[in-house]
């Protein structure tokens, strides 16, 4: 009875917001099209192949040792955890399930990995955001570095919570390329084939949950859920899109972007990496046992660690204004807290108060309101 109450609840939310939602997954499949398709594909493409070759071997016997002694991990990961900090969010599980399914990982050892194996690439950070959105390469720079960073403090600390030593395997000689070309011409097709299927699954979530969120600003849900942060103390920035950062990052970061916000709020949003991500992720590794608590709360981590190296980089070096800006003419800080700044604020308070007290009547101009100010 309530799953059939459930679904004609659903069906009349969407009957009676139809143009949202159909506007939802337009704009979810456009951001597909546009930024997720084209910056993943080829890394989805590359992760697949570099297993299925067998060049990740080779790439095990170059810095497997990392993997051993650093992340308590098989030789054969050390491909797959480069390839997911350089990948993006997907490759590093579509990486976690070729070892797995070739018997190179263990379940316990695939379940480690995708603790931290979850990074946004270098080509959404540095390229979408950091160029595109920031108009300041060196903000995306920033970004990137501050999520590789997170991951590996979060791996070597699975690997001391989870995991144990695993043995080094004895050097093989290499696979000369002339007699393994058949088998990297299979290995490319079949690369192929899983980066088309695993891009079309991604390609869906996103449009879908870009039609929960229109249809959740259409339905007040996320007008409720900055109400209640608000309520909880939380700065007016992050209460703003709280819904936006647990959801999909990709509206997440255009939102944050150009608002104006605080740059430890973006880098907040990308660790995190949202519910979208998310399913994504469990779609990929669904037949490998995974503690959703734990995975979870070191998602929880990634945000707040990744959050806080940018804020101490920001204390040493802050990039150009011009990349929060809320307008064309109109330029706010990341960080521009410093004594000078509060001593002068201070006393521009106390000559305002002090003006009020001369003037009883005084015509306020209009404010302008900008989305991350409160």
């Amino acid at each position: 009875m309530v799953t059939v109450c459930t679904a004609g609840s659903v069906i009349g939310i969407l009957l009676c917001f139809s143009a949202d939602a159909a506007e939802g997954v337009r704009k979810g499949l456009v951001c597909a099209c546009e930024l997720l398709i084209p910056a993943l594909f080829p890394f989805m493409v590359l992760s697949s192949f570099l297993i299925r070759s067998g060049l990740s071997d080779s790439i095990g016997r170059v810095c497997g040792w990392a993997a051993v002694h650093g992340l308590r991990l098989p030789q054969e990961a050390a491909a797959a955890v480069l390839l997911s900090f350089i990948g993006g969010f997907p490759v590093g599980a579509k990486c976690v399930r070729l070892l797995y399914d070739e018997k190179k990982l263990t379940a316990q050892q695939a379940e480690q990995m995708m603790l931290f194996c979850i990074c946004s690439g270098p080509a959404f950070l540095i390229t979408g955001i950091g160029v595109l959105l920031l108009h300041n390469i060196q903000a995306g720079i920033m970004l990137f570095a501050a999520q590789v960073l997170s991951g590996l403090i979060l791996g070597f600390s699975a690997g001391r919570l989870f995991g144990k030593k695993p043995d080094i395997l004895p050097k093989k000689p290499l696979v000369r390329p002339e007699t393994s070309k058949g088998r990297w011409t299979e290995a490319l097709m079949l690369s192929c084939e899983d980066g088309a299927n695993a891009l079309l699954q991604m390609t869906a979530l996103v449009a879908l949950f870009s039609m929960l969120s229109a249809l959740s600003e259409r339905t007040g849900v996320c007008e409720l859920i900055k109400t209640v942060m608000q309520w909880c103390g939380a700065e007016y920035a992050l209460s703003e899109n709280t819904y936006y950062i647990l959801t999909e990052v990709t509206m997440a970061c255009q939102r944050i972007g150009s608002g104006g916000c605080p740059l430890w709020l973006l880098s907040a949003a990308v660790g995190f990496g949202g519910l979208c991500v998310h399913c994504q992720i469990f779609s990929i590794i669904r037949d490998i046992p995974l503690h959703k608590g734990k995975f979870f709360l070191f998602r929880l981590m990634n945000a707040f660690l990744s959050a806080g190296i940018i804020y101490i980089a920001c204390q040493f070096y802050q990039p150009a204004a011009e990349t929060f800006a809320v307008s064309g003419a109109v330029h706010a800080e990341w960080f521009s807290v410093t004594a000078a700044g509060t001593a002068a604020m201070v006393l521009m308070s106390v000559m305002f108060v002090l003006s009020l007290r001369r003037h009883r009547k005084i015509t306020f101009p209009k404010r302008n309101h900008f989305p991350c100010q409160k």
